[in-house]
């Protein structure tokens, strides 16, 4: 079973042909490992990682990105091909929403529509609009990511 590392763009670029060609449509080959971490594209955008010479690169892009495609609307990426349904992104994404400090103590606040929810093995969202992400500053809340124990969801902004 493979587990998802937190992937940054230089780790990307070194798979990558490194031509600058433009033909996926990206400025540089830097600009598209950044839009193959946000999910805008995926590996087969490259004309050139198809090729025989790159297919290790290649290999090792979609093992990294997973299969998983961006839910439309949010920042959240579930590859549900490594889902197993556990729920445990549900229950800390719903503690998350709840739980607040304010001066260093913990409270708790009145609930609010659950984010997420496990249906038929796989998580979904049904409510982004509750998901602190989905609010002004995106990038307070990472929990359900960092929970997911299969690397089954990723947040890209």
């Amino acid at each position: 079973m493979t587990y998802r590392k937190s992937l940054q763009p230089l780790q990307i670029l070194k798979l990558l042909p490194r031509t600058n060609c433009k033909e996926c449509g990206s400025s540089t080959c830097f600009a598209f490992a950044f839009e193959l971490l946000s999910r805008q594209k995926i590996p087969r955008d490259c004309p050139h990682l198809l090729k025989e010479v790159f297919a290790g690169s290649f290999e090792s892009l979609e093992e990294a990105l997973g299969a998983g495609e961006r839910i439309e609307g949010t920042d959240l990426v579930v590859d549900h091909d490594r889902c197993t349904g556990c729920g445990d992104c549900v229950v800390i994404c719903e503690r998350a929403l709840t739980t607040i400090s304010i001066g260093g103590r913990i409270t708790h606040r009145d609930p609010l529509p659950p984010v997420l929810q496990v249906t038929d093995g796989n998580v979904n969202v049904i409510n982004w609009s509750s998901c602190k992400r989905s609010a002004r500053h995106h990038d307070l809340c990472k929990v359900c990511e960092e929970k997911c124990p299969f690397g089954a969801i990723v947040l890209v902004s």
